[in-house]
């Protein structure tokens, strides 16, 4: 069993009997897998509050063989996320990135750029405290990432560029349609302000973006459109989407 280290974003936690822990781990060297941390509920563990929700950490793990499940040997923290709780809006933006990467990324696939990705929307989370353009930002480039970012500039049905027109989209949408494409159950709509807005988050790093400008009010259509993406490629509904869309 040899000893493994890596960082990791920890995404969620589970009861394992009476006093361990089943931890869901984003890693930087190995991608996502689940962990098993001995004596983590119990008062007085060795792991204190290392394994929080969204806690950035090193890790040391034993892989044994045949088994999907590691073992935990020891953590240690190296950035916490955890003061963002005290605000309800950045909590649950913060919960929707975490299910979604625990939804979307791959068992045991290494994905740098993603990781690089989850740590700098939460960082941008906690100094800011700004909801809607660290979730924009996620969205495009986890759909990008993944090969599921839609064509923001061609109505999906017809191929007729958009121009200056809005974009059309209902449930289950994987991209946009035009005003003519556009069918009685597509009944939200995405401004051409908005979709020239969400280009810009290739053009550079989050923070550039966030100190660049203020968030314009086409921002939030913009993100729930993506969303809607997202959720449509989703194996199952996302449970924190609700929460963010009736309060954030």
């Amino acid at each position: 069993m040899p000893l493994r280290e890596t960082e990791a974003i920890v995404l969620r936690t589970y009861r394992l009997g009476e006093a361990d822990k089943i931890v869901s781990l984003f890693t930087r060297q190995f991608g996502r897998l689940r962990a098993a941390a001995g004596g983590a509920q119990r008062t007085k563990s060795r792991y204190g509050g290392t394994l929080e929700p969204l806690s950035y950490i090193r890790l040391w793990l034993f892989e044994r063989e045949n088994r999907d499940l590691l073992r935990m040997n020891s953590a240690e923290l190296v950035e916490s996320f955890f003061d963002m709780q005290k605000d309800y809006r950045v909590q649950v933006a913060a919960q929707y990135v975490s299910e979604v990467a625990e939804r979307y990324l791959p068992e045991r696939e290494v994905n740098e750029r993603a990781f690089r990705l989850l740590l700098a929307v939460l960082r941008a989370f906690k100094r800011s405290g700004e909801v809607n353009r660290p979730l924009l930002y996620f969205n495009f480039w986890l759909l990008r990432l993944e090969g599921f970012l839609p064509d923001l500039e061609h109505c999906l049905r017809c191929g007729r560029a958009l121009g200056d027109e809005p974009g059309y989209y209902g449930l289950g949408a994987e991209g946009l349609a035009c005003k003519n494409c556009r069918a009685g159950a597509t009944r939200q709509s995405v401004s051409a302000q908005a979709l020239r807005f969400v280009r810009t988050a290739r053009q550079a790093t989050l923070d550039q973006w966030l100190g660049a400008e203020k968030a314009p009010p086409e921002c939030r259509e913009a993100r729930l459109f993506l969303e809607e993406v997202i959720d449509s490629h989703a194996e199952k509904p996302l449970v924190t989407r609700k929460l963010l869309a009736e309060d954030l």
